[in-house]
């Protein structure tokens, strides 16, 4: 293995913007909440942003879309 590769590799691993990470951050009525907003398409990805921009968590667009994707969220 390459010196590069291995520094790579040696680097911690961190889930600092996925749903599950943030739910932990969240007391467990504010989790459902945000649940129950991501599997409600009529609410759009930049108002769950917004709102956990509110509370200092940060969350790109883009991953409320993966995540509506791999969960069959139909509109």
């Amino acid at each position: 293995m390459g010196k590069f590769l291995s520094e790579i590799k040696e680097q911690p691993v961190g889930n600092s913007g996925s749903i599950d990470f943030i739910l932990t951050k969240l007391s467990e009525a504010d989790g459902r909440d945000l649940l129950d907003a991501l599997k409600d398409p009529t609410v759009r990805p930049t108002q769950i942003v917004r709102a956990l921009q509110a509370r200092q968590i940060k969350l790109s667009p883009s991953v409320i879309t993966r995540y509506r994707a791999a969960n069959v969220i139909t509109q």
